[in-house]
């Protein structure tokens, strides 16, 4: 999630590309400039195939994929060199590649040997790679996916260990199951998804969201039976996609942080189209809505919250927070934003009107997804190191803590507050828990990597994305 050095390095060599040029370049930086083939960078980057993937590099004065693999990956070497001191022979060792492979790709992408590539520096390589792809460029338009079909490939069952512990002198709180509430426990449908399904949000209209982060679209999944009747193509990496009650022309809105783009795309569901981009600053990865729809508030990866106003559709305010994820959400109340900030192990507690950070909870750990009781009175965290945190907020102390025997992800909260929902990522496996003692009454079975859970509004059901390829519901 932080901002990669090497994609910062590629744009401050080109701050001319646009939107689009900008994407490839976040691309490059994200796999190390080392993309898996052709293909499968056109698909991450939302073009039909390769071909069309060539000529928006030629569009944006870029050399070819080959050359800027070569490029992005002498300047990844030249980074990690100057961190670590490392030689090339060691970093290619390091990554499993002959060091003399190496040494001939730096030759011959820059023309130079290694030792005088070291001998000049970054700056200077980074001049010379800027040199290379020329300063003219035009916008390149980002083109739709057909929807495709994903593997199930089930994954081994990995046992979970639950284990309570109380903090601030608490005796142990009494264990009780509520009785007449129903337990959303079985998986009643299945639909493959290919692309990497991440975040899942039921909309107004009865059909539900599915962001594709690996093939820049957004799925509309109609229900009875479950299945995809529209794909809208929203820009590179999409990772959260938040519904608005809002219509524009009559069509309901919903708003998808797109990483690569740098951007909030606005799209309207009825015409299956995207109708807006907010810039922002750094790859947007989280999002939540304010109470009353006005203010939409998303993470990115220069450690920034910022706020965005739905109406006049720009950024309103902004404040650092120590790392940016994609999971945010808001007090019932609209007072505060509670956000998760990842491995700095902390959720930071910032105040809506005036985006000043107001207290911090010391959590530890790897925090992921985060929600709070209805009532205000309690905020879970999911843990990526293997545990759920129950902290009660008007005096900030944790309460309790569960923990799993794997890395826990998403997290939902049911209609009737009367049970967590907590996604196991390695464990390929989602937990009912009954709020009242944190016990265990459900494990359903999904297989793969379960990512982000949505609850249905009715309560009867929930949405489970996963990232192997398919998204379940549960009944």
């Amino acid at each position: 999630m932080p901002l990669l050095r090497l994609t910062s390095v590629l744009q401050t060599a080109l701050p001319h590309l646009s939107e689009n040029g900008r994407a490839i370049l976040s691309a490059f930086g994200c796999l190390n400039g080392h993309p898996a083939g052709s293909h499968q960078l056109a698909t991450l980057l939302g073009f039909h195939d390769r071909y069309q993937l060539a000529r928006a590099l030629r569009r944006e004065g870029l050399p070819s994929l080959e050359v800027m693999g070569g490029w992005a990956r002498t300047l990844y070497w030249m980074t990690e060199a100057e961190n670590s001191g490392k030689s090339l022979r060691e970093l290619a060792e390091r990554e499993r590649l002959d060091p003399a492979v190496a040494y001939r790709l730096v030759r011959r992408v820059t023309g130079r040997r290694w030792s005088e590539v070291r001998r000049e520096g970054l700056a200077v390589t980074m001049l010379r790679f800027r040199d290379r792809c020329g300063k003219a460029a035009s916008p390149a338009a980002t083109l739709p996916l057909a929807v495709g079909q994903g593997a199930l490939v089930p994954a081994p069952r990995i046992p979970v260990r639950l284990t309570q512990r109380n903090f601030a002198g608490r005796s142990p709180s009494v264990i009780s199951r509520a009785p007449g509430h129903r337990v959303v426990q079985t998986i009643s449908e299945r639909v493959a998804i290919d692309g990497a399904p991440f975040d899942v949000a039921f909309a107004a209209s009865g059909h539900a969201l599915v962001t594709r982060a690996h093939a820049a679209a957004v799925d509309v999944l109609q229900f009875n039976p479950m299945r995809v009747t529209r794909t809208i193509p929203v820009g590179p990496v999409p990772a959260r996609v938040i519904p608005n009650g809002n219509t524009l022309a009559g069509g309901q809105l919903a708003y998808v942080t797109t990483q690569f783009a740098e951007a909030v795309v606005v799209i309207d569901l009825q015409r299956g189209q995207r109708i807006a981009s907010i810039p922002v600053p750094g790859h947007a990865l989280g999002a939540v809505l304010s109470p009353d729809g006005h203010t939409l508030y998303v993470t990115t990866n220069h450690d920034k919250l910022v706020a965005i106003s739905t109406l006049q559709r720009a950024v309103v305010g902004m404040t650092a927070i120590p790392l940016g994820i994609p999971q945010i959400t808001t007090h019932p109340s609209g007072q505060w934003v509670l956000v998760p900030c990842w491995r700095a192990g902390v959720i930071v507690e910032v105040d809506a009107a005036s985006m000043k950070v107001t207290r911090r909870f010391e959590v530890g750990g790897i925090v992921q997804d985060v929600v709070v009781s209805p009532d205000g009175q309690m905020l879970y965290a999911a843990n990526e190191a293997g545990w759920l945190d129950a902290i009660h907020l008007p005096s900030g102390r944790r309460m309790a803590t569960i923990e799993f025997d794997t890395a826990a992800l998403g997290l939902a909260l049911s209609a009737d507050a009367m049970h967590l929902y907590v996604g196991l990522l390695g464990g390929g496996r989602v937990l009912v828990l009954q709020r009242q003692g944190l016990v265990e009454r459900a494990s359903i079975p999904t297989g793969g990597r379960p990512r982000l859970i949505a609850n249905a509004p009715d309560g009867n059901a929930i949405l489970v994305a996963n990232e192997a390829g398919w998204v379940d519901l549960v009944r």
